[in-house]
């Protein structure tokens, strides 16, 4: 195959991939609902002072992590509209990985062949747990990383004022778009000042320079931004390390998402892709082969070393696990090719590979799409700024919990007010964005729980004036008393009695 028809192919994959993300918007990934509504609040916030959620919601700018993606989105809904901004923004988030791979190999003057069949891989691994999970913020955080791996390298290569000014910045967008960023960062500036050390080609100066920015980040938000907290924010103080089982079942964690067998043959692929790409390859040491290796390794040491959850946040160490096959598919890929070699294996495996995801995640949009449209179809008999409960008993499918802030589109469709919006009031990293009241509510996972979660139905009656509850559910463990406005194979909508508040 040749490099023109494969660069062809590449390009048309990247159309169809928009083009499925733009069919089956808004996509219904685990967040992302959330998200998206918080963009509506905040653009509300910011530029109609409050005029339709400035009764119930408060923005005040924090030098702290998730603010810069929340800010980004919020200008895009002002401008474009809660529906074109949330299909955008799940695009940007798409492509985040593969063009910031692109800057960063192009800055490690990467083969044009290697080039290519990166980025064909990415399309694949863009589209990771992370990303059904709705997780967006994170997901651009780690084309942030990229970025600025890509300015160390032109920064080695010749070292400039703008070049590092630009560096600081790029450090900053990475604190300011999520943590693990920034610690990501530092992790790969360390094994590459290392190396360079190793090789007799870096200047202390220069590194010390590097990873300054990089431990100014983390020090603000140890000694600053973790104390952005109100004395009645809901807080839970725990740590969780997993076994050493669970750590090794984790390692694939990232690319397990819907269906166990679907997602197998998807791996199977992988491996045929990475097997052929091995044995058609001269196992030589160079720098373009040993240093992605060298970052793949360090990432693997952070994830045996983080937590899995540790108060506020949750996922701690399986983010790693987003960087280490992009760096080690690299390390293979840079080794030499046999002179025996034309590659065209090596291109079909990645090209089905990306067409079979992308057929995984057609058919799983479409399937949820469908029960959305139901789903807002209750959502849409809900009077505007109703205080409404909505409750989540569809579990979890392993790592996913597909519909569980679907309830933020009566935020979005009806204006209402409901009580699970990440904010600093619920203990969440948003601690720039808050109710102004926080009304009682149990644990989003109350039903998915047991039967043991104590619930206070006599004051969600005083609160609430309706319930969404999804389907299905047992209304002996909702005790709620009123009356079914709307209800179909998704969802009931239920009036509270205010003889009971």
């Amino acid at each position: 195959m040749t490099y023109g028809t494969a660069r062809n192919i590449l390009l048309l994959a990247v159309l169809l991939y928009i083009g499925v993300i733009a069919w089956f918007s808004p996509l219904v990934i685990q967040d992302y609902p959330n998200h998206l509504a918080r963009g509506l609040i905040m653009a509300d916030l910011i530029f109609h002072h409050g005029a339709e959620f400035g009764s119930t919601y408060r923005y005040h700018f924090l030098f702290t992590p998730y603010v810069l993606g929340d800010l980004i989105l919020a200008v895009l809904v002002a401008v474009a509209g809660v529906s074109v901004a949330g299909a955008a923004w799940v695009m940007v988030t798409f492509l985040s990985l593969p063009l910031s791979l692109y800057a960063y190999l192009r800055a490690r003057q990467t083969s044009a062949d290697v080039t290519l069949l990166m980025l064909l891989i990415s399309l694949y691994l863009s589209t990771d747990t992370f990303f059904v999970m709705g997780f967006t913020e994170f997901k651009l955080s780690m084309a942030i990383v990229f970025v600025a791996l890509a300015l160390m390298e032109l920064l080695r290569r010749r070292w400039s004022l703008l070049r590092y000014v630009a560096f600081v910045a790029v450090v900053v967008a990475s604190y300011l778009a999520h943590l693990a960023a920034t610690v990501f960062i530092g992790a790969a500036v360390g094994v590459s000042a290392v190396w360079g050390v190793v090789l007799r080609r870096a200047r202390i100066v220069r590194e010390l320079l590097l990873i300054a920015p990089v431990v100014a980040a983390v020090a603000w938000h140890e000694l600053v931004a973790i104390h952005y907290r109100e004395p009645t924010d809901l807080i839970n103080q725990f740590s969780v390390w997993g076994t050493p089982a669970r750590k090794l079942s984790h390692l694939i964690w990232d690319l397990l998402r819907y269906n166990i067998y679907q997602e197998l043959v998807l791996l199977a692929l992988l491996a045929a892709f990475l097997g052929c790409a091995c044995r058609e390859r001269l196992p030589r040491k160079s720098s373009h082969v040993l240093e992605p290796l060298a970052y793949a390794g360090v990432f693997l040491v952070l994830y045996l070393a983080l937590p899995w959850a540790q108060t506020e946040a949750s996922y701690i160490d399986v983010r790693t696990l987003t960087l280490i096959p992009v760096f080690l598919i690299l390390g293979i890929l840079n080794l030499p090719r046999r002179a025996t070699s034309t590659g065209t294996v090596v291109q079909c495996l990645a090209i089905a590979l990306v067409a079979a995801n992308l057929a995984v995640l057609a058919f799983h949009f479409r399937k949820s799409g469908i029960w959305l449209a139901q789903y807002r179809s209750i959502v849409a008999k809900i009077p505007e700024h109703s205080a409404v409960l909505p409750i989540y008993t569809g579990g979890h499918n392993r790592n996913l919990y597909t519909y569980l802030h679907v309830a933020s589109f009566a935020v979005m469709d009806r204006h209402a007010l409901i009580p699970y919006q990440f904010s600093g009031n619920v203990g969440s990293p948003m601690k720039y964005f808050r109710y102004e009241h926080l009304p009682y509510a149990p644990t989003e996972f109350w039903y998915d729980e047991g039967r043991d979660v104590n619930v206070d139905w006599r004051r969600i009656h005083d609160t609430y004036q309706y319930a969404l509850i999804m389907k299905p559910f047992s209304p002996a463990r909702i005790p709620l008393q009123g009356h079914i406005v709307a209800q179909n194979d998704a969802a009931e909508l239920l009036a509270l009695d205010r003889a009971t508040r």
